[in-house]
């Protein structure tokens, strides 16, 4: 299911804003450590409609934003968050929400688009800093799939035959994305996808998103 919300904004909103957003989220559904420091079974999109600026951005007719996740249980708490707090924070205030069910997929190969940039992280050296993947680097593709199995797992479904890769059609024209998470650059791509599995995968995938980091707004797909 997904749920999307439409906010209003009347002043600049900061570039590295991806905090502000996890944190509402977490606030809505009542700070679970459980949820909190676990793997996100779910992801939140980057915001949409604005226009950038120096200094930030300005979303003069509002913003939208997705937060999609398996199941009801999650998306309906949040929005009984949103009910008593609609605030987000930055000037933004949620004004209205509408709740999406997840389309109907059938077995085989499914193309995305992404709602925010798809975040692969590799760590070749323990200890080392992590290297950020991109597009037709040749464990970038092994990484989305087993991220993608891995989170089908610990969800209690049946991960044989599921698959994630970048479209490769469109690797000529992917773009990198260098964005701050809090003091952190990160680097991911904006690159529409590939996922095949059974009809249930592709619509875990289309909830959960893909690649690392889903939980603070990378890798959501439409």
């Amino acid at each position: 299911m997904r749920l999307n919300l439409y906010l209003s904004s009347k002043v600049l909103v900061p570039f590295d804003y991806l905090p502000t957003l996890k944190g509402a989220f977490h606030r809505w559904l009542g700070y679970d450590d459980n949820l909190h420091d676990s793997l996100s079974l779910y992801s939140l999109s980057w915001l949409h409609g604005g226009r950038a600026e120096r200094g930030g951005i300005r979303f003069p007719e509002g913003a939208s934003w997705a937060i999609s996740a398996p199941g009801q249980e999650l998306v309906h708490a949040v929005v009984a968050g949103v009910v008593r707090a609609p605030e987000v924070g930055l000037g933004l205030t949620v004004r209205d929400v509408r709740l999406q069910q997840a389309p109907g997929f059938a077995s085989g190969e499914q193309p995305f688009r992404v709602s925010s940039p798809v975040f692969i992280k590799h760590e070749p050296d323990k200890g080392q800093p992590a290297d950020h993947l991109l597009p037709g680097h040749p464990l970038a593709d092994e990484l989305l799939t087993a991220t993608l199995r891995h989170k089908l797992r610990q969800a209690g479904l049946d991960d044989a035959g599921a698959a994630v890769r970048f479209d490769p059609a469109h690797l000529a024209t992917a773009k990198s994305k260098l964005f701050r998470y809090k003091q952190v650059q990160c680097r991911g791509s904006i690159c529409p996808v590939l996922v095949s599995g059974s009809g249930e995968q592709i619509q875990f995938a289309w909830e959960v998103g893909v690649g690392h980091s889903t939980g603070i707004g990378c890798g959501a797909l439409v």
